[in-house]
């Protein structure tokens, strides 16, 4: 098992948005075009014909961001919520594609230390979670020993 952690990561999040629109595809659009990296994409599944999504990117990017909050706000009505100082942690095994509950493993360890989970992306062997900064190292700590 190998731990990746990224300090000074912003949780970016645009909730209640309309699914017949393309604020999605739009949003990460206009972000690419200012220039900023983005990663740990994830959406929920629609409810009631709304739907919500969120990325990552890097602390430093955020002057960049709120540049361009208002662009997003004018074009499509949804302001994203930004959460900043948190840290990423990717946890990296190929134990993963052949071990059932491995996941659940990961999420009883968040749950036991109280760690605020504010995002999570998933491959066939790696799960990434953002969690706050106050909780990253006991988190981290208690993967090395357990998983």
């Amino acid at each position: 098992m190998k731990l990746d952690i990224t300090e000074n990561v912003s949780g970016v999040s645009f909730n209640n948005v309309p699914l017949d629109r393309t604020i999605m595809e739009d949003t990460l659009k206009i972000v690419a075009e200012a220039g900023i990296n983005v990663d740990m994409i994830s959406m929920t599944a629609p409810t009631s014909e709304i739907f919500s999504f969120g990325f990552t990117v890097n602390d430093d990017d955020i002057p960049k961001l709120l540049g361009i909050v208002k662009v997003l706000r004018d074009k499509d009505c949804v302001a994203p919520m930004i959460n900043s100082g948190n840290r990423k942690i990717v946890i990296k095994t190929d134990e993963m594609k052949k071990c059932v509950g491995y996941a659940a493993r990961v999420f009883e360890i968040l749950n036991r230390l109280n760690a605020m989970i504010l995002m999570i992306t998933t491959g066939e062997d790696e799960i990434s979670v953002l969690i706050r900064n106050a909780d990253a190292d006991a988190v981290c700590a208690a993967f090395e020993k357990e998983l």
